[in-house]
């Protein structure tokens, strides 16, 4: 398989940590697995409530988690445990003092974390791959080295998101991380030789110098997003998850700031198409990029008029991660072809 082939794959994996943490948000799974990187100290994690639970005769592994009078305890070696509990065997956990166990929300956070250890391996297969072009372009071996540390730093980040019991400030700081990883991915795809053919489109000024007010109000939407998604959170809380009717009133300024934004984000991203469209300029993005803009609008809508429906809240994330890759796709494309 080609550099950028594999590379591709692995954006592509990137990507679904993205859908999956889009999942993990909808159904509440985040503390499915209140430790990292195992789940309730298993690598395989439990499946139901007495796995979670002491009981009599039943072997416990180094490491194991039980919920006991209500908090988290670990096991400090392996054995079996008698016919009285032994509190000796224990530790109690002190990293947070969140306790449940919920076997969906459990598996949901364990497949996500299962596909961002084999984005971890598809970037560090990357960056293996990327020593044959030691001798011709040493800047894909140090982007490739590069990508793979802040994989492991966003690993390092998803635990901290656990052990603050999902503190909204830590989400936004990961879902932030994510995209510049997905943005410097892109980069690395752009600059990977290929053996295309010459390209026969041309630098174009406008669309260059608007994709650019387009990546910015892209990331400030998906920062006032979290902002409004950490507000509606905290309503939806205070009225006990009923009453959605009144979550969207009850959100005030900063929902109001998001919807004015994306008529912005609308208005110039519908410059890129239009000009590029009647000028004929060939770029094919734009029209992913109008095609993606109009599903989010449309999430947008569903989510304001419809008592933020729950499946729509990741379709929502997600799509607007979607429409970022794009656009910083393009934003490559244009800066290769003005460097000719």
């Amino acid at each position: 398989m080609s550099f950028e082939r594999f590379a591709k794959w692995t954006l592509l994996s990137i990507f679904l940590i993205i859908v999956a943490g889009g999942i993990v948000r909808m159904t509440g799974s985040g503390m499915g697995c209140p430790d990292w990187p195992k789940c309730f100290g298993l690598v395989i994690p439990p499946v139901h409530v007495d796995q979670v639970l002491w009981s009599t005769d039943k072997a416990f592994s180094e490491g194991q988690m039980i919920i006991h009078q209500d908090q988290l305890w670990f096991a400090h070696t392996p054995f079996v445990s008698g016919q009285v509990y032994d509190a000796s065997n224990w530790s109690l956990y002190t990293k947070h003092d969140y306790v449940n166990f919920n076997p969906l929300h459990t598996w949901v956070e364990y497949v996500n974390r299962l596909i961002g250890v084999l984005a971890g391996f598809l970037t560090l297969g990357l960056f293996f791959k990327s020593f044959a072009f030691w001798k011709i372009k040493r800047k894909i071996v140090f982007l490739s080295a590069f990508i793979v540390f802040l994989m492991g730093f966003q690993g390092w980040l998803g635990a901290v998101v656990v052990y603050s019991v999902l503190q909204p400030i830590q989400i936004t700081i990961h879902m932030l991380m994510a995209l510049f990883i997905v943005a410097l991915m892109v980069y690395l795809i752009s600059e990977a030789p290929n053996k295309k053919g010459v390209s026969l489109l041309s630098y174009d000024k406008k669309l260059y110098n608007f994709i650019k007010i387009a990546l910015f109000l892209s990331i400030l939407q998906i920062i006032l997003g979290t902002q409004v998604r950490q507000l509606i959170d905290e309503i939806a809380k205070s009225f006990d998850y009923a009453q959605r009717e009144l979550w969207i009133a009850s959100a005030g300024n900063v929902f109001k700031i998001h919807r004015s934004f994306a008529i912005s984000l609308v208005l110039v991203n519908g410059f890129l198409f239009v000009r590029n469209y009647v000028f004929n300029l060939g770029f094919s993005y734009p029209k992913y990029i109008a095609l993606v803009i109009l599903v989010e609008v449309f999430s947008g809508i569903v989510l304001t008029y419809f008592d933020m429906m729950s499946l729509m809240q990741p379709i929502h994330l997600i799509v607007a991660s979607l429409l970022f890759i794009l656009q910083i796709a393009f934003y490559f494309e244009l800066k290769k072809l003005k460097t000719k």
